[in-house]
């Protein structure tokens, strides 16, 4: 029968796989398992017969013989325990026996079983030698500390760091090391490496020596990318103007022409365009390298945003490329680069009032040079007065400099006197000086002195008798250099040391070289009354005080002791002629216009003498005058006017233009 046959086919398979169980792979016996489970579920399926494999057996037949026989029972014959020993052919039990699902767990445990637990043994024997080993290294001391690789930390750096974070002698631990990374950071955020960090720590157990892991990027093969951009004005329907075009164009629209349009309330965007500025001169500026660390200097890239090269600065920030080197990405304006410029001025040699005209070409090459000429003409010079110049002062740095050629017309009226009277070694009818000065800024680190000028000039000046003369100097100027105060109080020292020597005719006639030097000091503080932020308006009362001395030897040119003169003017009065040496005071209390309706407008009263000596063996001659003035800027142009009486019991009158002094 059918059930029969379910039964031989059971058993050569069972028999089959015990036999074979100790020779083939998992596998195979796997399949085998899965095949005499499919074949049981086969013969079950074949109707109503089953398997009792619990020792039941009908009454009608036989005794059982071990295995029951394959029984065919009708629906009557469903009782309890038919359904006992079909439960036991799924995988049940019941009491009578293990059924043949039990049969075949115990087959895989067999199978299995030994296997299983030889791995077991191999993975517990290999996980406790890993956990020893991870003991022995929690527990090891650390002998020495190190940075791989080339750094920029110096090891005197890294040694004290690894001491006072205490961790030589002692296991590796990760407070000890975030001691260690701060130390780190702070050295390199105080040295300029904004973007170093320390990354973490590993150990080399066969050394003991833990391994400081930094990340220091490198600048990449262009350090500075520029993206120059304009302002434009967006209208109502979308479309982009320059300011002035849009002036024109509301201009042309309006039948009224008064009304005036506030930049502030227009919509301005800024569209990217072509710059003048080469992004290599800001690198070299900044001592950007290809390859080497990114080192940010504050102080020199406060240079460069100030020197005038840029407008207005958007967006400074260092940018990580995807080869993980860093650019700098500058997006900032432009102002235009030819400039125009006329007004007054005095004459630094007569005093008296000029009109100047200035023309400039600021960044020529992209590097903030500058091409300038100016003329001046005062109303009783006979021919104006020349200046070409030519500078590169490398956005106020070290290495600037600054080419000049001039021709000045000194406005000396002096009539011609006889030629017995003239004094050969001091000429007072000087006319004309041409030549040529060189000047370079920084000489000095801007480490030590941040603002420092040494200038050489070679001049030749003739006067109204013929005589000619050739001078050559050196000046050296230091400052200012500025204080910081408690108070919002201002402080600053300029000082200057010249020394020169003149070729010319001395008294006896002959040709002979008159060394000379000449030096001064000027010294301002600005002092507030009282506490802007208490002040209703704002703007408190400041007290300014400021105060030259300037001395010089013999031989003095006669021209640059007519300057020196000038110089020690004051308000109403000043010395008669030149000076060899001075003294100059100024004080002066300066109050805010009350009304805010009154911008840019104050009321001084102000105090002004000095001392002069118009030769090297006279007397001081001393003057002063106290008065009151008043200051507005309109249009942009600071304008001065101020009423004085001085020691000579004269009330005088003075118009001037510029901004009052300050440190």
């Amino acid at each position: 029968t059918k059930g029969q046959l379910a039964l031989a086919i059971y058993f050569i398979m069972y028999k089959g796989a015990m036999h074979l169980r100790r020779s083939i792979s998992i596998g195979s016996s796997y399949v085998f398992l899965l095949l005499l489970c499919g074949i049981l579920r086969r013969c079950h399926a074949f109707g109503p017969s089953g398997l009792a494999m619990d020792g039941y057996h009908s009454p009608n037949d036989g005794p059982a013989m071990g295995l029951d026989p394959i029984l065919t029972m009708t629906e009557d014959d469903y009782d309890d325990e038919f359904f006992e020993s079909l439960w036991a052919v799924r995988g049940g039990n019941n009491k009578r026996g293990p059924g043949v699902m039990h049969v075949v767990s115990d087959f895989w445990s067999a199978t299995f079983g030994k296997l299983a637990s030889n791995i077991k043994g191999i993975f517990s024997k290999k996980k406790s030698k890993e956990d020893e080993l991870l003991e022995q290294l929690k527990s090891m001391p650390i002998k020495a500390v190190t940075i791989p690789g080339k750094t920029v930390v110096p090891p005197e750096v890294v040694r004290v760091a690894v001491k006072r974070s205490g961790l030589l002698g002692q296991p590796l631990q990760a407070n000890r090391v975030q001691e260690i990374a701060k130390a780190l950071k702070r050295w390199y955020m105080r040295n300029g490496y904004v973007l170093h960090s320390v990354t973490g720590a590993n150990l080399q157990a066969d050394t003991a020596t833990a391994e400081i892991t930094v990340d220091e990027p490198k600048l990449s093969q262009h350090p500075v990318q520029i993206t120059v951009c304009k302002e434009m004005v967006v209208d109502e329907e979308g479309n982009l103007f320059t300011f002035r075009q849009y002036l024109e164009q509301q201009a042309n629209k309006k039948a009224f022409r008064h009304d005036r349009i506030e930049r502030k309330d227009l919509n301005f965007t800024y569209v990217e365009t072509t710059g003048r500025t080469k992004p290599f001169k800001i690198a070299k500026a900044l001592q950007f390298e290809s390859g080497k660390d990114f080192q940010w200097n504050p102080v020199r890239w406060s240079r460069i945003a100030s020197c005038g090269i840029f407008s207005k600065i958007l967006r400074v920030t260092p940018r990580r490329l995807q080869d993980g080197s860093v650019q700098l990405d500058v997006i900032a304006t432009e102002p235009p680069p030819r400039h125009l410029e006329y007004g007054l001025g005095k004459s630094l040699y007569t005093g008296s009032w000029e009109g100047e005209v200035d023309f400039e070409h600021t960044n020529l090459f992209g590097g903030g040079e500058v091409f300038g000429v100016m003329v001046r003409r005062g109303t009783k010079d006979v021919e104006p007065s020349v200046k070409v110049r030519y500078s590169d002062d490398h956005f106020g740095l070290e290495g600037g400099f600054d080419v000049e050629v001039f021709s000045d017309f000194l406005g000396d009226t002096t009539k011609p006197k006889p030629e017995d009277q003239v004094d050969k070694e001091n000429p007072g009818d000087l006319c004309f000086r041409k030549g040529g000065t060189v000047r370079i800024q920084n000489p000095i680190s801007t480490s030590l002195l941040r603002n420092s000028v040494i200038s050489t000039s070679l001049e030749r000046t003739s006067s109204r008798s013929g005589q000619h003369e050739r001078i050559g100097s050196t000046t050296l100027t230091l400052g200012p250099v500025r204080t910081p105060m408690p108070f919002q109080m201002r402080s600053s020292v300029v000082t200057s040391l010249t020394g020169g020597a003149r070729l010319g005719e001395n008294s006896q006639g002959t040709d002979a070289v008159m060394p000379y030097t000449s030096g001064s000091a000027t010294a301002r503080q600005v002092l507030p009354l009282m506490d802007p932020i208490k002040s209703f308006t704002g703007r408190t009362p400041v007290l300014a005080l400021q105060h030259t001395i300037a001395s010089a030897s013999l031989n003095l040119p006669s021209h640059e002791a007519k300057a020196m003169g000038v110089a020690a003017q004051i308000r109403g009065c000043g010395p008669d002629g030149g000076a060899t040496s001075s003294v100059k005071g100024t004080a002066e209390v300066r109050f805010p216009a009350l009304q805010r309706r009154i911008e840019n407008a104050s009321v001084i009263f102000f105090g002004d003498w000095f001392y002069v000596q118009q030769n090297f063996v006279g007397p001081y001659q001393g003057k002063g005058s106290v008065g009151v003035g008043l200051r507005k800027v309109v249009s942009g142009i600071p304008l001065k006017y101020d009423v004085c009486y001085t020691s000579e019991g004269k009330v005088k009158t003075m118009f001037g233009l510029g901004p009052d002094f300050d440190a």
